[in-house]
């Protein structure tokens, strides 16, 4: 059942790469605290994302993407949060 749900979450979200070039970006702003932080958002800037969905959006202080929790993107994408 998880691989038939991780299956349909593919197949309806772009799941990005991180390469040298987006580390480096990250490494290099100085706004960035957080590595990993930083690797997310410029992935999802260079596939051209429409969100950042995460538990933490404060983390992403520096971003220029909307940045959602879970139940704020089904809630934008359904009208629903069930």
């Amino acid at each position: 059942m998880a691989k038939r749900k991780i299956e349909i979450l593919c197949r309806n979200i772009n799941i990005t790469t991180i390469n040298e070039k987006l580390s480096l970006q990250a490494i290099q702003n100085v706004k960035v605290h957080d590595f990993e932080d930083g690797l997310e958002y410029y992935s999802a800037v260079h596939e051209s994302c429409n969100f950042i969905v995460t538990e933490n959006p404060k983390d992403f202080y520096f971003n220029k993407i909307p940045v959602v929790n879970c139940e704020q993107f089904l809630f934008e994408n359904t009208g629903s949060i069930f």
